[in-house]
This record gives C-alpha cells, structure tokens and sequence, in this order.
C-alpha cells in the first residue's frame, strides 16, 4: 500500500504553480521533487523543485540553495532562477529547464572527450564557479552530475544545495572522489582550494573517463565502512596513501602546461593547489597564450636554427668551393712548375749528352789512340779478328788476342784515358758516372777496354755487334744474327738504354766512328787502306742530376726524394728482338739508388708507365700520376698520387749539310711532386675555417638560446608584477557574502 501510495503520488504535482503547467516528474530526492513544466504565458519549458514538508527538516538551510542562486542571477553560466514561490504550500523555485542532461550523461555515453573538448568545458565551468567565488558563494558539491548543458553543449552550473558562504563555518560534504580529502571531515571549515579539487576532478573525468582514485577496490572500501566517519576516514586514508594519479599523462595530445593544471588541483594538501579558482583560470590562460604563441615560438627557435643550417650550408660549401678551386689552382701552377723543370732538366740532360759527344769524338781524334789502335789490329791480323765474329768461339781462341802486347799497351792508354775523364768530371759538382771506354773493330768485337772496378779480360774477345751503339740502330738486335750483317755507326750515336750485368741498373753508350788511313810507301799516292772501328764511352743512369738547382736550397735530401723528384724515362717507341715494348720504362729513379742492393738481387724488374697515363704526361701532364716504382714493397715511400709532367729531351746535331737540327735522343725528363703536399696547406686552411665557422655557428646558437632564455623569462614576468602589485594594493578577488543571510536548506 506504501508503494502504491508513493507511485500515486508521483503522477501528481505536489501543488499547482500559477502560470505554469507542470507535465511530468523529473526526479526526486529525500527533501523534494522536480517537475517539469511550461509557462503558460511564453511556452518556455521550465523546471519546478519542490521542497517538500517532512519531520526534521531544517527548512532554513533549505533555503541557502535558493538564495545563492538567486544572488548570482544573470551568469548564463549558472542555472538561473525564474521564480521563487516562498509563501506557497509547499514551497519551490522555477528555474531554467537543460534538456541535453548534465556533464555525467555525456562522459557516460561518449566516454573520455577529447582534450580541445573538455578544456573548453573546464574553461567555462571554472569562469561560472570563479562567478559564484565572487558573490561569496563556495559551491562544496562540484561534481559531472551538478554541470547541466545547454543546447548549445556550454555547461551551467546547478544544485546549490551543498554551498556555503565563504565566511561560514559549517561544514559540508561533497561526493566521493570529486571531494577533496580535507573536505571529508564532518569538523572541516569550508574552503575554496575544495572546489579547486573539484575542478581538477572533473577535468581528470572528462580526459580519462572516470573521476581520480576510483577504482573497484576502492569503492568496496568506502561501501563497507560502518558509519559516515569511518567512511570519511577511508576515503582520506585512501587518497592520502594511493599513488598520485597518473592516467591523464598518457592520454593523446596531453601537454605539461595542461599536466601541470590537473596535477596542481589534484594536489592532496590543500597548500600545494591553486589558492582560488582565478589561478586556475590565469594557468589555462597563460596554457591558451603559450599554445597561441607556440607557431611563433617555434619559428622563433626553428627559423634562427634554420638560418643557421642555410648559413652553415653556404659557408661550408663556399669553403669546400674555394679549397677546390684553391687546390686546383695550386696544382695546375705546380704541374706548370713541373713542366719547366721537366723542360730545365732535358735541356740539362741535353747538354750532358752534347758535352759527352764532343768527350768522346775528341778522343776518337786523339794520334796516340789511332797509332795504337792501327797497330793492334796490323798485330791481330785480319784472320784472328775474323775467326773471333764466328758463332762458338771459345776462350781459348780469344787468348792470342788477349796476350798482344800492342792490345796490351792500347789498353793501358785507354785505362789512363777512362781515369783522366773520370778526374775531370769529378771535380764538377754532379756528372754522370762513367762505367767504361772501350773500343771495338770494324766487327764490333771488343779490343781494349778500361773498366770502372771490374778487370777487362771478362769481355775482351767478345762481340757486341749486335748493340745499337755499335750499329747505330734504334733497338739492339738479336746476339744470334751473324756480326757480318752489321756495321758500325757512322756518326756519333747515343745507344738504346741497356741493364748493367753486375748491378741491374740502367746504362746508355755514347759511341762514335774511328777511320784510320793507311798511307803507302809513296807519300803522293792516296791512302790505299783505311782501318775502322767504333769508340764507346758507357754511362750509370742514375747519376744524371736532373733537378740541379735543388740541392743547393739549404733543404734535407730525404725530403726532396720524398715530395718532388724527377725521374728518366725511355722514350724508344716500338718494340726489340725480345718483342717487350720499352717505351716508358723508368730508367733513373732515386730509388735505384736508395734501394740499390734489392734491385741488384731482381735483375727481371722493370718499372713501366701504362700507356695511357704515358699519352696524359705526353701531352698537358696529370694530377693523378701513380709512381710504378710504388709497386714494390721498396717502394712504399713513394705510394700515392703524384703531379706530373714530362719533357722530351733533343740533341742539337750538325747533318751532312752543316746545318745543326735538333734530333731525338728517345729519353724522356719527368718531373713530379706530391699532391697531397700541394694541397694539405689548403686542406688545413679548409679545416680551420670549418673548425672557426663551426665555432661562430656555435656562439650564434648560444646567443640564440640565450636570447629566448631571456625572452621566456621576461613572458613569465607579468603574472609575479601583477602577484606583486596586488599585495601591495590590498587586491585581488575578494570572496564576499553576508554572514546573517538566512536560506532554506532545500532538499537535494
């Protein structure tokens, strides 16, 4: 019958409101009920609450809800009281009828909002309850359930019926895990920092889905407690002794600022929070201009940071353009320094070569030569000399020759000959090295010879007809063709390069004719004979100073071998009875001196330039020379790439006609220098400016930082002036109300 009762009597307004017509029941409470209704004049559909007459009632504090609302009447962002019905039986209020529901319907069917969502609701909420501070009127029951929405989704702020003066002393009580843990104490004087809690619950709510704290353990916790102080006291003990909330970190799109906000509302003393709702509106602010000047903030940072990285670009690209260009330079002007020295050391070449021709035809036409040469070969006799040129000639038919004593004292000439040459080129600063002077018959076997530290009787007998400084050809030719098909040079003649038997190293014969005229009995008659033969003079190759204005510059000879050296080159074209192309064939080298008992162990080396690079230092020289010499572990010291240039050496000869021409001699002057020491001076310079460029990159950077450093600084400045002023001046918001106002404590 109880139930039946009440179900009657909520299908029936409690009382008719004038002007109004009440529609249905839109829920009720321990202390009233709240109908929906339309005003019969406008249509406007309202919301009537009825406080309700029951035992106990304090109906003065029934009154506060009424009576706070009423004192903030015009806030769009409170609920507004349309009417009041005080004297009525029972008595209500006509307030202002939401129907999109209250912030709890809409976390509950849409879950989590997103954060631009929730911080324009949070915003609002906090400028409605900033409002109600103002007026001296403390909310206490903050909660998604007491936010209404408008139409338009803006929050409005409801149920009163919890508030307090901000002078009062009663306590009040929230709901659980949106009140602040202080709050829950039946002796707790009212505080705006709890309505602060309230705030950063409900924006913790919005942003996770649930209010801080809650969880299912939790709430068995503060349902099972015995009595509404042990309640309390749980629900203090629980928020004091769980870990800080950390759910809202990890939601996508959370900044620090906003992090910062929640955190400080959230705070479990009430000393850490925000001291009044206006802070927490001044931190969404300061948030809302932060995030506005972030785009500047970051070209601030960006574009200065960018600008360094375009400058650091061009200037590492002008440096690294002006050490190429630098570097370039540098070796074109040394291949050019090399050219001339290249063209310097064959036109010195030239002259040795010249000077060793006019040597040696001057002692061709010495009277004491042609006196003992004529009289060995009467004393050989033609048949001995003949016998000689015969394949398989052995030692013993060379002896009768060996033991003329006319031979004999020919050779003692030409051994003090070979020693006054070798005299007088030794009192030059550097010559070539003379290895012998011998002379051959008109068969090109070897008649008298002086050597340079090996005895004569080795090769005396034998036949080198088949040698270019006898037959003045252009390549040797096979030792095995006959002696008859050669004959000897007619003019002075350089030879083709040859290798020294004992030390591996090259040589080159400088030879010239020798004609002797027999005269008869009568002297009128014309010379009826005439003897011939060849005079040759063999040189070291190694021991032409091709660079001869070096050594005098006061700098250490192992440096001038390792960074600029000139080398001789074979410049024979075609190929020998031994079909091996000699044209490019290294012949004097500083390392066959240096190096001289490896090479004398390894009489099969040669060192040859490819022909392509030989067609590259022929024509304008190269940047890129490998030294072939590199090749050999030896040779390591002269590894890497080299800048060289090449020049040909000519010999000025007078023809048939008298006429001097220039002939070749096909030997080559190479001259080459060390790239690397070329362009390390620039590469240093190169690295000092990018290490000094680096630097003032650096500085700017710092000046930058610097700079926003201070910038930051100087934006944080208003807010500790403003701070400053305003407790000097007595000001800020001061939460007013009147402590002898007396309210009805409507039920909720």
């Amino acid at each position: 019958m109880r139930a039946e009762e009440l179900s009657l009597r909520a299908t029936v307004p409690p009382a008719q409101v004038p002007g109004y017509k009440l529609d249905r029941l839109l829920g009720q409470g321990a202390f009233g009920q709240v109908w929906v209704g339309t005003n019969l004049n406008t249509g406007r559909t309202v919301a009537v609450k009825f406080y309700l007459h029951r035992a106990g009632v304090n109906w003065s504090l029934l009154t506060r809800e009424v009576k706070n609302l009423v004192s903030m009447a015009g806030n769009r962002l409170i609920v507004q009281v349309l009417e009041v019905g005080w004297d009525a039986e029972p008595p209500y209020y006509v307030m202002e009828y939401l129907e999109n529901g209250s912030l709890d319907d809409l976390i509950r069917k849409r879950g989590a909002l997103p954060i631009s969502q929730a911080i324009s609701l949070f915003t609002d909420i906090a400028r409605g309850l900033n409002h109600s501070h103002g007026k001296g009127v403390l909310h206490c029951d903050l909660k998604p359930a007491n936010v209404l929405l408008d139409p338009e989704l803006q929050p409005r702020l409801a149920d009163f019926g919890q508030s307090r003066l901000s002078n009062e002393q009663t306590p009040s009580l929230g709901t659980l895990f949106y009140m602040a843990p202080e709050q829950a104490d039946l002796n707790a004087v009212p505080d705006a920092r709890w309505d602060v809690y309230a705030l950063g619950a409900i924006l913790y709510c919005m942003l996770v889905g649930s209010p801080p704290y809650r969880t299912p353990d939790t709430v068995t916790t503060l349902d099972t407690a015995g009595s509404l102080p042990e309640r309390l006291k749980r629900y203090r003990d629980t928020i004091h002794k769980s870990p800080f909330p950390r759910l809202h970190h990890r939601v996508q799109g959370m900044d620090r600022m906003l992090v910062g906000i929640i955190d400080r509302c959230l705070a479990k003393k009430p000393e850490d929070r925000f001291e009044n709702v206006q802070q927490v509106l001044e931190s969404i602010e300061r948030r809302q201009i932060a995030r506005l000047n972030l785009p500047m903030m970051m070209l601030g940072i960006v574009g200065p940071v960018l600008l360094l990285l375009v400058m650091g670009l061009f200037f590492w690209r002008g440096v690294a353009v002006a050490e190429r260009e630098s570097a370039n330079e540098l070796k074109e002007m040394v291949l050019q320094n090399n050219l001339f020295a290249a063209r310097l050391g064959a036109r010195t070449l030239e002259k040795e070569i010249e000077t060793l021709f006019r040597l040696i035809e001057e002692e061709a036409k010495q009277p004491q030569l042609e006196k003992l040469f004529s009289e060995t070969i009467h004393a050989a006799g033609s048949d001995l000399l003949e016998s000689l040129i015969e394949d398989g000639v052995t030692d013993t038919e060379r002896l009768p020759l060996l033991e003329l004593q006319k031979r004999q004292e020919l050779e003692k000439y030409l051994l003090s000959r070979f020693n006054r040459i070798q005299a007088n080129s030794g009192s030059k600063r550097k010559t070539a090295e003379f290895d012998s002077l011998f002379l051959t018959d008109r068969w090109g076997t070897m008649i008298a010879a002086a050597f340079s530290g090996e005895t004569s009787a080795t090769r005396i007998g034998y036949n080198f007809a088949y040698r270019s400084y006898f037959n003045g050809q252009s390549q040797d030719s096979d030792e095995s063709i006959s002696a008859r098909k050669f004959q000897g040079t007619q003019s002075s003649h350089i030879s083709v390069p040859f290798r020294s038997t004992s030390t591996n190293r090259w040589k080159i014969a400088v030879s010239t004719p020798i004609s002797i005229a027999i005269p008869t009995e009568t002297e009128k008659e014309e010379p009826s004979k005439t003897i011939t033969g060849v005079l040759v003079l063999t040189i070291n190759l190694g021991d032409f100073d091709l660079l001869p204005d070096e050594s005098s510059d006061g700098m250490s000879g192992s440096r001038r071998k390792s960074d600029r050296l000139a080398v001789m080159v074979d410049g024979h074209a075609g190929t020998g009875f031994q079909k091996e192309t000699r044209e490019g064939t290294i012949l004097q080298h500083p390392a066959f001196s240096q190096f001289a008992e490896e090479y004398a162990n390894a009489p099969n080396i040669k060192y040859q330039i490819d022909d392509g690079m030989l067609s590259r230092l022929k024509g304008d020289g190269t940047y890129q020379y490998i030294d072939p010499v590199s090749i050999d572990d030896a040779g390591q010291e002269y590894a890497g790439q080299w800048i060289a240039a090449m020049a040909k050496v000519e010999i000025s000869r007078k023809t048939v006609d008298s006429i001097e021409r220039k002939e070749p001699a096909n030997l080559w002057v190479l001259v080459q220098a060390r790239a690397d020491t070329v362009t390390s001076p620039v590469a240093s310079m190169g690295e000092k400016m990018m290490r000094e460029g680096f630097i003032a990159l650096l500085t700017l950077l710092a000046m930058v930082c610097s700079l926003w450093m201070f910038v930051v600084w100087v934006m944080r400045l208003p807010d500790s002036f403003r701070a400053v002023i305003q407790s000097r001046n007595g000001g800020g918001t001061e939460l007013t109300g009147a402590a002898n106002e007396v309210t009805l404590d409507a039920d909720r």
